[in-house]
């Protein structure tokens, strides 16, 4: 389920109070023995969010989202399981053994701590009447307002070798601390700090907390951008700067634009375009497109309008198709950053040219355009074979086919020829098209008994004792329903089982929301027991009825094809089989 041990999952869940947590987020009113609010997922304007204390649970039954107290986490601040589950234990007050990447969770909060003092005073030297005056100036050419400063907590690093470093010594952090978070360099004369008058851009991750810094020189000197080294806390390729103040807007727009430097997306949300992130100034990566996904799955990249920011928008177009995003691309003129194109259109000129911005394959045809002679009969190869491995990206198959009707309809080639060559192309993987662990359920599909059953185990696991010994997992049709059962009876091989820890285990395997439903349909159903026994032998006869047709259509096969030898032994079976529904 996540690398934090299942018993300690079970603690944090225990001594969460989900009442008292959830209502931090939803005003709630106690409601007989549970508690109501408005959704905070969708609009409504009568309560129809329930918390049920007894079971731990929560479930909308405007929108059909629920789960425990992990997964409300997970769905209202975007987290991972074990990133729910970690935030839960710091509020509970539960140690959680695992830290990133061999550090230790001492060692692991020691570095967070060192990083937000020295953010803290990096703030403060950029504030300063005297020292940060030539930083602000140079903030307000570039258009960046005094709460957009504070926002992002911009800061200044002072200028001079050591700066940082004596004024961290007289509060007593040493420097091998400094050295681990990436703060000091160790030179052959001793140590010095590693960013000296640059204007600070605080790396932060999506729950607000300083992981690194990046720094943009004030004096000329290279690199004009300087990052912090990666450290137990900060990889580059694992976080997205400005993340943490674009993404309540990523929601709500539904949309993530994403652009290349610190000053693109600074400069863009002073202006008011809020969903905004830079990827650190580096490719794509997988974790990066899956943290951009927990917000939303429309992207338009905005990246510089030349050589390097094409090769860029081709890189994070391939991997956030086969992230499962939905890509478009917004077509700067040449020569123009995104900083460059708001400070001289504004805002409304701004979001004019990201709603006109490209689909992903009139970008590629343009692109091809300029790259291949299209007229001929080579450059209509070249260019299939440049845009053909992102079409083979697409996971929806539908769009895949259109793409490839469009394609041959503009390079003027045969549609049959484009397939073969696509399934030529195949990309080396389609993880984001992989079916979840646990499929999403829908109740119009549910046999009404497998329901029944499975509500009754899960608001009961105990129930499950009573019926395991006449029930087989595969007699259940449903494949949602049947995972439900299969981690009770995991659970169960440990002892007595509890409804909290199964619905935990699956929450991180993506179903809360059905687990909360069933839950609230077991509350609904009068004589339970009764009703538990009827269920068995309804889903019971149903599987010998399928059973008995699977025979027959094997019947007909084999008499067809004159197996008398199968045909006696599938006559004998199907009479046991008859025999056994009597």
């Amino acid at each position: 389920m996540s690398l934090i041990p299942e018993p300690i999952i079970d603690e944090i869940q225990a001594r969460a109070d989900i009442a008292e947590l959830i209502g931090r987020y939803v005003p709630l009113k106690r409601a007989g023995r549970h508690y109501k609010g408005l959704c905070p997922f969708h609009k409504e304007r009568t309560a129809s969010f329930m918390v049920n204390t007894d079971k731990q649970i929560f479930h909308c039954f405007g929108c059909g989202v629920g789960g425990n107290v992990f997964g409300f986490l997970m769905q209202h601040d975007r987290l991972t399981f074990p990133e729910a589950v970690r935030q839960v234990a710091d509020h509970v007050g539960v140690d959680v053994p695992s830290a990133p990447r061999g550090a230790t969770n001492g060692h692991y909060a020691q570095l967070s701590a060192l990083l937000e003092k020295i953010c803290v005073y990096y703030e403060r030297r950029l504030a300063h009447a005297a020292h940060g005056r030539g930083a602000r100036h140079y903030l307000a050419q570039r258009a960046v307002p005094e709460a957009t400063r504070g926002a992002f907590r911009l800061g200044l690093a002072p200028n001079g070798w050591q700066g940082l470093l004596r004024a961290a010594a007289a509060t007593g952090i040493s420097s091998p601390l400094l050295e681990q978070a990436g703060l000091i360099v160790k030179g052959s004369s001793g140590y010095y700090d590693r960013f000296r008058n640059r204007l600070i851009f605080p790396i932060m991750d999506a729950r607000r907390r300083v992981v690194g810094f990046g720094g943009r020189s004030l004096d000329q000197q290279e690199p004009k951008y300087l990052n912090s080294p990666e450290t137990p806390l900060y990889q580059k390729g694992r976080h997205l700067f400005g993340l943490a103040q674009a993404k309540d807007a990523i929601v709500q727009r539904k949309a993530a634009v994403v652009v290349e430097g610190y000053f693109d997306c600074v400069t863009l949300v002073g202006a008011g375009v809020t969903h905004v992130v830079s990827p650190l100034g580096t490719a794509f990566t997988e974790e990066q497109v899956r943290l951009l996904r927990r917000y939303t799955q429309e992207v338009i990249l905005a990246f510089d309008a030349d050589a390097a920011g094409e090769l860029a928008t081709l890189r994070g177009i391939d991997l956030l198709i086969e992230g499962g995003c939905r890509v478009r691309v917004a077509r700067l003129p040449a020569g123009v950053d995104p900083d460059e194109y708001v400070r001289a259109s504004g805002r409304e000129g701004l979001e004019q040219l990201l709603a006109e911005a490209q689909d992903v394959l009139e970008f590629l045809l343009e692109v091809a355009a300029r790259r291949y002679a299209l007229r001929r009969p080579e450059g209509k190869v070249q260019a299939a074979q440049f845009i053909l491995p992102t079409v083979a990206r697409v996971p929806n198959a539908v769009l895949r086919s259109e793409y490839l009707r469009i394609l041959a309809q503009r390079l003027e080639v045969d549609e049959t020829a484009l397939v073969e060559e696509l399934n030529k192309a195949q990309p080396r993987s389609l993880a984001a098209a992989r079916v979840p662990a646990v499929p999403a359920a829908s109740e119009p599909r549910q046999p009404a008994a497998e329901q029944w059953l499975v509500a009754l185990i899960l608001d009961e696991p105990v129930r499950w004792d009573a019926v395991r010994g006449e029930l087989a997992l595969d007699e259940l049709t449903d494949p949602a329903l049947r995972r439900v059962l299969a981690v009770v009876s995991e659970a169960a091989q440990g002892g007595r089982v509890q409804t909290a820890p199964v619905v935990s285990r699956l929450t991180a395997e993506g179903a809360g929301a059905l687990a909360s439903r069933l839950i609230e349909l077991a509350r609904t159903i009068p004589a339970k027991e009764q009703a538990l026994r009827d269920c068995v032998r309804q889903i019971r006869e149903k599987a010998r009825r399928r059973r008995q047709e699977q025979l027959r259509e094997q019947l007909q096969v084999a008499h067809a094809a004159g197996q008398e030898r199968v045909v006696r032994e599938l006559l004998v079976a199907i009479q046991q089989a008859e025999g056994g529904e009597r």
